[in-house]
């Protein structure tokens, strides 16, 4: 490789770092004071880079809270797409799929809750209606077609995972994209439990309870 090439490289590797620097910062800093009261001036002392620097590689606050919300969108789906492409059993890459996805909830609860707190801010930046923004899948008018393409990958890898245990014998005839849907409705009632939190769960007694319920239901079998 040629010096100029190499000098390029290396400065491509720096500007990679230093977006990530940002990214990281920027997420900090609406973790804790929300995107209504964070500011770049904010980020740039999280970051500890000048404002000026901030802005060669992001032009607004709305930008950088996009690019994280964009990022956190493919994080999810790498990891599910992953998950799902696994030589094991449907219900072990179920129970795994459960496990992540109430993991994630967990370490992105504060980006969470400026989604349901700042539904405004959320709308105007993302043009996502948030009040919607769990609606099934063909409630495609109040997603953008960026993150409903991720949505959908994810989505659509979970009723894979589901229709080859049902074709495998392992699960009983189900419609899998209802299934999918409900364990999506379950996932994230957990989740949010609001005003009836009453318990604090970890992570493996939240997948315990929600893997349960969801493959094995109330109804007492027969002996």
């Amino acid at each position: 490789m040629k010096k100029n090439d190499l000098r390029a490289e290396r400065k491509l590797q720096r500007k990679r770092e230093n977006k990530k620097f940002i990214l990281e910062a920027a997420e900090e800093v609406f973790s804790q004071k929300g995107y209504s009261q964070a500011t770049v001036d904010d980020i740039s002392d999280e970051a500890q880079f000048s404002k000026a620097t901030i802005y060669r590689y992001f032009n607004s606050k709305s930008d950088l809270f996009s690019e994280i919300v964009m990022d956190s969108f493919l994080e999810a789906r790498e990891n599910l797409l992953r998950i799902s492409k696994k030589n094991q059993s449907a219900a072990e890459r179920v129970e795994e799929i459960i496990h992540f996805i109430l993991s994630y909830f967990r370490s992105k609860k504060n980006i969470a809750r400026i989604f349901l707190m700042e539904r405004s801010s959320m709308k105007q930046i993302l043009g996502m209606d948030i009040d919607n923004h769990v609606m099934p899948i063909d409630s495609k008018q109040h997603i953008p077609d960026d993150y409903l393409k991720i949505i959908k990958d994810i989505f659509e890898a979970m009723c894979k995972i589901i229709q080859e245990g049902i074709d495998s014998g392992e699960f009983r005839e189900v419609d899998a994209r209802e299934a999918c849907l409900i364990l999506g409705a379950m996932l994230r009632g957990f989740n949010f439990k609001g005003p009836l939190h009453e318990k604090e769960y970890s992570i493996e007694q939240s997948t315990e309870l929600v893997y349960s319920f969801f493959l094995n239901g109330l109804k007492k079998t027969k002996d």
